[in-house]
This record gives structure tokens, C-alpha cells and sequence, in this order.
């Protein structure tokens, strides 16, 4: 979803001004009622599909995918938390317009390349620190919204591999790390 800047900032100050849980649900253009039966009252077991996938290096990831209404749901809340963060210009994962080429661009004859593969970095995002993340700056949403969010992000209390959501939640919460200045230990000689 690519919408232009008025559009966006619209649905910015939409989103950052969510009151209840019925508005969201209204964001999301989808009954109160039918969310709120998706994430409180649908058992645990029939809102997602688990399943492993061989890793290149061995061994296998879990992989835990929303089914059905929640995955729609993910869906749209992914398209709007797309267009409300603003990412640095070092990230390159799971953001529009960036891929691996745009994140390769920045490294050519780099005299040192480090490229690290944090284990089940999703699963380590807890349900704690995505609801703490929309009630703290910069979306500073009321604990009831922040609670909501989560919930409809979260399997088992963690972000699960496998959701539409976790990759731009993941985003959101490390934020702070992505810094564009040098790493200072790589500049020892």
C-alpha cells in the first residue's frame, strides 16, 4: 500500500489518535465485535497453522502462521504500521522500496562486512515489548490500544515467524539500533 503524503499523514494521526478498541477495529475495517471474537474468544489452536522449515545451516525453524481472519487482520494492520514508521536509512528489511540490493549499495568496497543471523530473533520479542512499544514515544497510545495491537501480533507471548506483523513490529521495537554511525570497534586498527 503506497499511499501519497497527505494520505498518509492522515492515517498517521488516525492511528496515533486511537481511543478504544472499536476504533481500531474501524481502522481496520472490520466489526468491533468480530476482532474482538478473533483475539480474546477463537481458541489459541485455531489461529494458527505451526509447521517446521529446513534452514540452509541445518536443523529447522518453527514456522507459526496466522489462518484465515487473523491473517487478514495482520495483513491490513502491516499495510497501516507500514505507513505510520518511519524507517532509518540503514534498514532495508521488510520495508518498501528496500530490498537486499538497496542494503548492498551501502557496503561496496566496505573493508569489512559483518552479517549476523540472531537466533529466533522474532520469537525473542515478547508480548511485554510490543504492547510496551505502542504505549511509549513515539505512538504514546493508550494501554487499552496497545494491549489490542499486541494481542492481534502475538502468538504464545512472542512475535511469531510466520506472521505478516512480526517483521515490521521487529522493526518498530529495534529501531534504536539502527543507527548510521560506524560501529566504534570496527574502527580500531
Amino acid at each position: 500500500m503506497k499511499l501519497p503524503e497527505p494520505g498518509r499523514e492522515d492515517l498517521r494521526k488516525k492511528f496515533l489518535s486511537l481511543k478504544t478498541p472499536r476504533e481500531l477495529a474501524f481502522l481496520l475495517v472490520i466489526k468491533y465485535e468480530k476482532l474482538n471474537y478473533l483475539i480474546y474468544k477463537k481458541e489459541t489452536s485455531a489461529k494458527y497453522r505451526s509447521f517446521y522449515l529446513n534452514k540452509k545451516s541445518g536443523g529447522h525453524r518453527r514456522i507459526d502462521t496466522p489462518i484465515g481472519p487473523l491473517k487478514i487482520v495482520q495483513r491490513k494492520l502491516n499495510d497501516i504500521l507500514q505507513l505510520i514508521y518511519t524507517p532509518k536509512p540503514s534498514v532495508h528489511g521488510f520495508i518498501f522500496d528496500r530490498n537486499i540490493v538497496t542494503n548492498s549499495q551501502a557496503h561496496i568496497r566496505k573493508p569489512v562486512i559483518l552479517n549476523l543471523d540472531l537466533k529466533d530473533f522474532f520469537p525473542s520479542i515478547n508480548f511485554g515489548r510490543v504492547r510496551g512499544m505502542f504505549m511509549g514515544y513515539p505512538y504514546k497510545l493508550p494501554p487499552k490500544i496497545a494491549t489490542f495491537i499486541a494481542q492481534i501480533c502475538c502468538h504464545n507471548n512472542q512475535l511469531p515467524q510466520g506472521a505478516p506483523t512480526s517483521p515490521i513490529i521487529s522493526n518498530m521495537i529495534c529501531s534504536k539500533l539502527d543507527s548510521t554511525r560506524p560501529c566504534p570497534f570496527l574502527l580500531l586498527k
